[in-house]
């Protein structure tokens, strides 16, 4: 069976769950990895889980939803099988509930009990959502622990930013989503910037960031949030400097990956700079930015070693 008709027979079975009782349905394996298995169960369980966090995709087609949740499962499942080597989940952490409560205010929720009755409009657990978080936690943790050691922070081109940001009588702050791309096999690159731009103008920016990008953010639609232009690489400042609120960038090299840029709100505040808190910021900030890539390179080594059947 080919894989389009595959995805097609599963984006039907997925709208028929809505009218088809749960006891009446026999759920079928789609898909094996090592010892984990996927079924058309939980690919409606995923397909429910990225709709909670983003509303915006029902306007995308079941296929393109399908194929979403889908590449989501399959990262997950792979993350835990790793994680798992070494330790064991576990659903009560600070981590965990720090976590949360920022994806509920993200949300615009004022507490968990309303985020709860939100989620059961979906049919899914506060527990299920812990699950979730506890693997990326805990893959995080885990890239960590490899490549802290690798990270590299040029401390005096930092310092350098702010001395000359401090000269400046305001700092520009930016809310930003992003769309993080890497070149495909079976297309060229030009080819797959024209596509994800057709898919923006078309089905939206935070759509095609669940659809193409392959940063974490794009469960959430590729939303970063509020970062200072002074933390901000050179690269990407020259990009958005000109940028209007609600529109996005031109495709920005970034290593071997593209990054996308929208700018979703600008403020200006006035400057008050503690140089020490900056350069924490900024340090945190590249070593975020180079912990994503090792953790993109480790995650492709991995699944490379993965047995993965489809069914």
């Amino acid at each position: 069976m080919s894989n389009l008709k595959k995805i097609f027979i599963l984006s039907i079975f997925y709208l028929l769950l809505s009218n088809i009782s749960f006891a009446k349905i026999n759920f079928e394996i789609i898909k094996k990895i090592n010892n984990d298995i996927i079924t058309t169960y939980d690919l409606e369980k995923e397909i429910n889980y990225l709709l909670a966090l983003n509303p915006q995709l029902e306007k995308i087609d079941q296929i393109k939803l399908v194929q979403i949740a889908n590449k989501s499962l399959t990262k997950e499942i792979i993350r835990k099988n790793e994680i798992e080597k070494y330790k064991e989940l576990n659903l009560q952490s600070d981590q965990i509930d720090n976590v949360l409560n920022s994806l509920i205010q993200n949300l615009n929720f004022n507490d968990e009990i309303q985020f709860k009755n939100y989620l059961k409009t979906f049919d899914i657990s506060i527990d299920y959502i812990k699950k979730k978080i506890a693997i990326e936690n805990e893959w995080k943790n885990l890239i960590y622990s490899r490549y802290i050691n690798s990270v590299k922070i040029n401390r005096k081109k930092l310092k350098q930013k702010i001395n000359n940001s401090s000269e400046d009588k305001y700092q520009l702050e930016y809310n930003l989503s992003e769309i993080v791309f890497t070149k495909k096999k079976d297309i060229s690159i030009n080819e797959l910037k024209r596509e994800i731009n057709e898919s923006i103008n078309t089905i939206g920016f935070e759509n095609t960031a669940n659809i193409y990008s392959i940063s974490d953010s794009s469960k959430i639609g590729g939303k970063i949030g509020w970062i200072s232009k002074s933390n901000l690489s050179n690269e990407i400042n020259s990009k958005i400097n000109n940028l209007d609120e609600n529109t996005f960038s031109d495709p920005i090299t970034i290593g071997n990956n593209f990054i996308i840029i929208k700018v979703n709100e600008i403020k200006k505040t006035t400057l008050k700079i503690n140089e020490q808190e900056e350069l924490d910021k900024m340090i945190l900030i590249e070593t975020t930015n180079q912990l994503e890539k090792f953790s993109e390179i480790f995650y492709n080594k991995i699944k490379l070693n993965s047995k993965i059947s489809e069914f």
